[in-house]
């Protein structure tokens, strides 16, 4: 049974899921997921898709053309171009199973920029909002057209890490990440045969990192170190998060239900305010980072500001207002925040008492380097 409880679910459906050998479209997983999909919306519960395959679905649909046009994967341009043409196909899928359903949807086709932007953030959570409280289902996807961050195999890899900043976005209860690969493990399982299955995931610490080196299926752009990346925005947005195979039958269905499926990876509190949870994309968008001595460390651990005398270095090139990694000595991310100076004002006043701030930069924008309402920590 569905959890009775409505929640808020994003369902990110990988690439190497819903396609046959990254070139053409699997029809009957698409239509197994909606109706899956179909059945949590009627029960009550908000549903936003975040899905891959416009590249395929474009390759797909060139195909057919007896090779009158001749595209392939060769270049970011032409993966562009395929992604262009396989959007609105890929779409198409989409409306078809959930229109037998009787269920609306629509596209948001979003940048990274889009959400870094704290403007554009706040845009994007009112329309996805409005959507979801209209009863329609969204279906999202990177703009790959503008946007070149997935298929470049950087910044949200196979989307993985752009479905948690939706569900970052959206206040979302509940993340899964559907593809072919079932769970985390502590080795690749389809090279090492005494790789264990990993159920729970209280803390993503370095074993987990170093579990999830290298992609497994070799078809998505993300791999298993993306996902975790995902799970890092996620759980310190206040977001549970899993890692479970699309095959599985009745998976969401289940996962929803409670049952123990694929890998859980436990927030570590309760949601952010929206201002803060914006901050936390600064996991994908942030321009710099700033390293900070133990004084510092526990001072911000007390609810203070950052200031210049406890900045030790700086790395990066950011301008005020940009979102910048806060760092301990060691060179461990602690935090994300807005930054109130350049960093080459930063490198200038690093160190210093606040009250020299006025003698060295141009203009002055207080004594702090980041504010404490400016300033999010992940542990």
């Amino acid at each position: 049974m569905v959890n009775e409880k409505k929640i808020r679910i994003v369902v990110k459906i990988g690439s190497n899921l819903i396609t046959e050998n990254n070139n053409i479209l699997n029809y009957d997983v698409i239509n197994d997921l909606c109706d899956q999909i179909a059945s949590i919306h009627t029960a009550g519960h908000q549903v936003i898709i975040v899905t891959s395959g416009a590249v395929a679905a474009g390759l797909q649909y060139i195909s057919s053309f007896d090779n009158k046009i001749r595209i392939n994967h060769s270049s970011i341009v032409q993966k562009q171009i395929l992604a262009s043409i396989g959007q609105p196909i890929l779409m198409s899928a989409y409306e078809r199973c959930f229109s037998k359903n009787n269920i609306a949807i629509s596209q948001a086709l979003l940048s990274k920029d889009d959400i870094e932007n704290r403007l554009g953030y706040l845009n994007i959570r009112n329309t996805l909002n409005q959507l979801l409280n209209l009863g329609i289902i969204p279906i999202v996807n990177e703009n790959d057209v503008v946007s070149t961050h997935e298929l470049i195999d950087r910044a949200y890899g196979d989307n993985d890490r752009l479905s948690a900043m939706v569900s970052n976005v959206i206040d979302s209860d509940l993340l899964i990440l559907l593809g072919n690969i079932d769970s985390l493990y502590t080795g690749d399982p389809n090279l090492d045969s005494n790789a264990v299955k990993i159920k729970l995931v209280e803390d993503i610490n370095e074993k987990i990192i170093e579990y999830a080196q290298g992609p497994i299926d070799g078809i998505g752009s993300g791999g298993m170190i993306s996902k975790i990346q995902a799970a890092n925005i996620s759980v310190n947005s206040g977001t549970d998060m899993f890692i479970a195979s699309g095959t599985e039958p009745n998976v969401i269905e289940r996962i929803i239900s409670g049952e123990e499926i694929g890998t859980k990876f436990i927030s570590k509190q309760s949601i952010h305010e929206s201002r803060k949870r914006w901050l936390m994309t600064g996991y994908s968008s942030s321009k710099g980072e700033i390293n900070l001595d133990l004084g510092a460390i526990k001072a911000i651990n007390s609810k203070s500001s950052i200031l210049p005398a406890g900045v030790m270095s700086v790395s990066g090139k950011f301008n005020r207002g940009d979102i910048i990694g806060i760092k301990n000595s060691k060179s461990k991310i602690i935090g994300w925040g807005i930054s109130n100076y350049s960093s080459s004002e930063i490198s200038k006043i690093k160190g210093m008492n606040s009250s020299k701030i006025k003698n060295i930069v141009e203009k002055n924008y207080g004594s702090e380097i980041v504010h404490r309402n400016n300033l999010v920590l992940t542990n």
